[in-house]
């Protein structure tokens, strides 16, 4: 059976429009199984770089691991969440100019969200929405926008648009591919985590960090989409939002499950690897 056969099942029985998504029946056999639950938020407002396909990314990692999930989205701004409900909060990537509105958003809720995290819930953000986790992003025109301070970093919009491939090396020694539009500097805290260091590419704001990461809260800049192209990312944080979900994790990540984007990003470390004598055929317009 291809590997792609039950994720496109899956989505054979739902449309873009379904507020929730789930691979209980093909993964257990039944329904009403113990789930894992990701809540997909805001993605109407948060809704460039292939933010979908991150979801679907997920889906088809779960669908590897054989752990049943559910996946439900959330359009509303002025909706307060059931933050009981998901294990893993996903934002995917939104303009910059959104940010005052999921901050607002998220800062209404803080009390609650703390409490998911203090739980072990993980709370990821990338590209430009990751502003909405920060404690205040200045725009060119002066205006300063508090974000939820959930990490310590601050964002400052850039006059200029960066874009190139990006590759990070976390703490933990993996390998995060993928490409940057950066339209702000991000700059930590002294005592921030980054998400990691960069191999190629800008980064932070070009001295060598990439992201931020606290706990079960991560910020990165890389698109891709992020988890279509990076599955061991994706495997990692499911297999821990699974223990707090306290969901059986039914095999664990085969690499010929993952031969098509093991070989795609060794070619994309190729090419990368090409640029960086110098670093050449980055664009900054």
């Amino acid at each position: 059976m291809d590997k792609f056969d039950k994720i496109n099942r899956i989505r054979n029985r739902f449309d873009r429009k379904s507020e929730t998504l789930t691979n209980a029946s093909e993964v257990t056999g039944e329904s009403g199984f113990r789930c894992l639950h990701i809540l997909w938020l805001y993605p109407d407002v948060l809704n460039l770089h292939g933010g979908r396909g991150d979801v679907m990314g997920l889906l088809h990692v779960c669908n590897l691991l054989d752990v049943p999930v559910e996946i439900r989205r959330s359009d509303s701004l002025k909706q307060d969440e059931n933050w009981d409900w998901p294990h893993i909060v996903y934002m995917t990537a939104g303009e910059l100019k959104c940010v005052d509105k999921v901050a607002a958003a998220l800062n209404r809720q803080k009390d609650e969200i703390k409490r998911f995290i203090s739980r072990g819930g993980f709370l990821i953000a990338n590209g430009s929405s990751g502003a909405a986790l920060a404690k205040a992003t200045e725009f060119l025109d002066g205006t300063i926008v508090e974000g939820t301070g959930l990490l310590d970093m601050t964002w400052k919009e850039r006059e200029s648009v960066w874009g190139d491939d990006i590759w990070v090396r976390t703490e933990d020694g993996l390998d995060v591919i993928g490409n940057q539009i950066q339209v702000a500097d991000v700059t930590l805290g002294k005592n921030q985590s980054p998400f990691g260091m960069v191999v190629y590419g800008r980064g932070n704001n070009d001295k060598g960090d990439e992201g931020a990461v606290s706990g079960s809260v991560i910020y990165t800049g890389i698109l891709g989409p992020l988890i279509t192209k990076n599955p061991r990312l994706a495997a990692g944080i499911i297999e821990g939002a699974a223990t707090l979900a306290e969901v059986k994790i039914g095999h664990k990540l085969d690499p010929e499950d993952i031969e098509t984007e093991d070989k795609s990003a060794e070619y994309i470390k190729a090419f990368m690897k090409a640029k960086m004598k110098p670093q050449e055929g980055s664009s900054d317009t």
